[in-house]
């Protein structure tokens, strides 16, 4: 979407499908962007295993922690390009003076962001866990909290990306700021498979996580859109 396509305001849900085939394409069209966070996790996770005890009670127990912060670092490292194609091309600029609320258009950006990578990350985290010994029981819980739990992590990611869109070097200052943010989400992601793999019921932490990442999804793109309205003011 350039700024020259829009002569007369489209309605609110071609914009908001505009925008989602745009990101989705660009999400696919520019491989090594989509990759480089897939690449991050595999490292993560295979690397390790060589700095602990390799043997298998010992991986297995250590499985949801690592997986799910390969998960964490990955998605922290693919939020560089949410707003960093739009603000260099003047489509960011176009969004801001629409006449359609920006949180909406917001929104587009989150889902197709979370339908395409998100949902990579969560086909490799059920391998990384099988790969690391993890029963069934507990590799299917850990799909469902990546699942659900990716969709929070890139809700507050937007809000960070928006608040650092004119920032130079802003990736660091994105981390920094998502980090500890994202405690409730590993802990409680990666508790739930836990909680399996010691025989209890990990229902509780699944739901939470994924009522968690819900709220998140829902405040993020008025927040982001505030913060993107203040950086160009």
């Amino acid at each position: 979407m350039h700024a020259a396509s829009i002569c007369c305001p489209p309605s609110p849900v071609n914009l908001w499908i505009a925008v989602w085939s745009r990101e989705w394409q660009l999400l696919f069209r520019q491989l090594q962007d989509l990759l480089q966070p897939l690449v991050y996790f595999a490292m993560v996770v295979m690397i390790v295993p060589l700095g602990t005890d390799p043997s298998a009670d010992v991986l297995a127990r250590l499985a949801p922690a690592v997986v799910w912060m390969a998960v964490v670092l990955a998605v922290v490292l693919s939020l560089d390009r949410l707003f960093r194609d739009d603000a260099r091309d003047g489509t960011l600029a176009v969004l801001l003076t629409a006449p359609t609320p920006l949180w909406w258009v917001l929104l587009a950006k989150l889902l197709a962001h979370w339908l395409g990578l998100g949902l990579l990350l969560t086909m490799a985290a059920p391998l990384a866990g099988a790969a690391y010994g993890l029963a069934a029981p507990a590799v299917g819980v850990l799909l469902l909290t990546v699942l659900a739990g990716s969709l929070g992590l890139m809700a507050l990611g937007m809000v960070a990306g928006a608040l650092t869109v004119g920032v130079r070097n802003g990736g660091v200052l994105v981390a920094i700021i998502l980090l500890p943010l994202y405690v409730p989400l590993l802990v409680f992601g990666a508790g739930a498979v836990g909680a399996v793999q010691s025989g209890f019921e990990g229902g509780g932490p699944v739901y939470f996580v994924a009522a968690l990442s819900v709220l998140y999804a829902t405040l993020a793109p008025p927040l982001a859109a505030v913060a993107l309205r203040l950086s160009y003011d």
